[in-house]
């Protein structure tokens, strides 16, 4: 996914979704955003940056909502889940993070949620027990300004675990402030003094500190990370935002035949209030090669009137804020007997296999006896459903090449027609 389309998507969705919800003209969630993290099924990042994560040990689990792999768990032990700090160690910044603690860290102790940095200082927010020389307790952001440096900003006191809490930490020209749930709960001074990111290697972590010490037994989820201080209107609008569910997706599936009679290409295509990105298009029971929000079926004449039961799974790109879930269509559809194509076809000789190895023996494809067949046409497929041989009056047989190049061993699908009706279908096996 480009960062175009990745920046264009998330401002749609910002127009329709987060200015309905604050009322405000000035929230432009998309606007500085250098990490994006829903974890829909994989930590990729769908920022403009792409600074996908690289997971390690942390297991996909059900997120705030109840929606599957959505969220990732972490054991408290050594799992992590690492970033490129390259666009991160800014002396300006916000991070906005959902987190889930599944229990209390031991006293003196603290879990790690997110950290940019390195040995002797970073950038966090952590969940904390008397941590620091017994002055950070529940949720809190620490934050270095250089070796011993160290500004604190913390809960009154500790939060019940079990639960869901949205937390943020801005930082602007001039002081840090820290949010939970969308309340600001402390603001400290930098007193002038700039970001500080260690004197090591600087890494940024989820789940663990930079240097995977003091791990998380929590679930994380919802990460949005700025390159610039967000207002209290902008976190707002993370907090409230992330809790209004998505309006279901209407669709149907049209056929372009009307009446579908037997012998025919079906032709049919998906109308829904979205537009999908991904389709899985099933015909009694048998998963399609097509992808697209359109498909063609070949119908059978059988004599009399028959139905089929096609269904789709459409589903959509993943985005940084409201995520529209897959849904499914399913439809009955009456092909008709309208009118029956040649019957003269007993003698018709396909054959089921060919070895184009150019050893001058069954190099070819050859289908015999095609004289008494009217207008007869041929379509071979791939496994996507591409036709890589097609012969409108079966001038030429195949001899299982595709572009300039021969085809892989295998089987290939194919469709005989007479008078644009379907006659046979079938598979053809390659061997070299």
């Amino acid at each position: 996914m480009n960062s175009f389309s990745v920046a264009t998507r998330a401002a749609l969705l910002f127009l329709t979704f987060f200015g309905c919800i604050t009322g405000h003209a000035q929230v432009d969630l998309t606007r500085g955003l250098v990490g994006c993290y829903p974890f829909s099924g994989n930590a990729k990042d769908y920022s403009p940056l792409a600074n996908d994560g690289t997971v390690t040990g942390a297991k996909l689990v059900a997120d705030r909502f109840g929606n599957a792999n959505s969220a990732y768990e972490f054991d408290g032990i050594d799992d992590v889940i690492e970033i490129s700090p390259n666009n991160l160690q800014l002396n300006n910044f916000t991070y906005s993070i959902w987190a889930r603690p599944n229990g209390i860290p031991t006293e003196r102790t603290a879990w790690f949620l997110f950290s940019v940095g390195s040995d002797l200082g970073d950038q966090h927010i952590i969940f904390s027990n008397l941590y620091a020389t017994e002055e950070l307790i529940g949720f809190s952001h620490g934050c270095y300004q250089g070796v011993a440096n160290h500004l604190a900003c913390t809960s009154a006191s500790i939060q019940p675990a079990g639960k869901w809490y949205h937390l943020a930490v801005v930082k602007d020209d001039k002081n840090y402030y820290f949010y939970v749930n969308g309340k600001k709960i402390c603001t400290e001074s930098d007193k002038g003094f700039q970001a500080f990111y260690g004197v090591g290697t600087v890494r940024a972590t989820i789940g663990a500190r930079n240097n995977y010490g003091q791990a998380s037994n929590a679930v994380i989820d919802d990460i949005h990370l700025y390159d610039r201080p967000l207002s209290q209107e902008e976190i707002d609008a993370l907090f409230e935002g992330g809790k209004v569910p998505s309006d279901p997706v209407n669709g149907q599936i049209v056929a372009d035949n009307k009446p579908v009679c037997a012998g025919e290409m079906l032709s049919l295509k998906v109308e829904a209030d979205q537009v999908g990105s991904v389709f899985e298009w099933t015909v009694d029971g048998i998963k399609q090669y097509e992808s697209s929000g359109s498909i063609q079926i070949p119908t059978l004449d059988k004599g009399a009137d028959y139905q089929i039961n096609v269904s789709v799974k459409v589903d959509f790109d993943r985005t940084c804020f409201k995520q529209t879930e897959a849904f499914g269509i399913d439809k009955i559809l009456d092909v008709k007997n309208c009118t029956n194509p040649p019957r003269d076809t007993s003698m018709l000789l396909v054959p089921d296999i060919f070895t184009p190895n150019g050893d001058g023996k069954n190099d070819n494809w050859e289908i015999s006896n095609t004289g008494t067949i009217r207008k007869l046409a041929i379509k071979v497929f791939n496994r996507w459903g591409e036709i890589i041989y097609y012969s409108g009056e079966y001038i030429h047989p195949w001899n299982g090449m595709y572009r300039g190049q021969r085809v892989s061993s295998g089987s290939y699908p194919y469709q005989i027609f007479s008078n644009e009706k379907l006659l046979r279908s079938g598979n053809v096996m390659i061997v070299y």
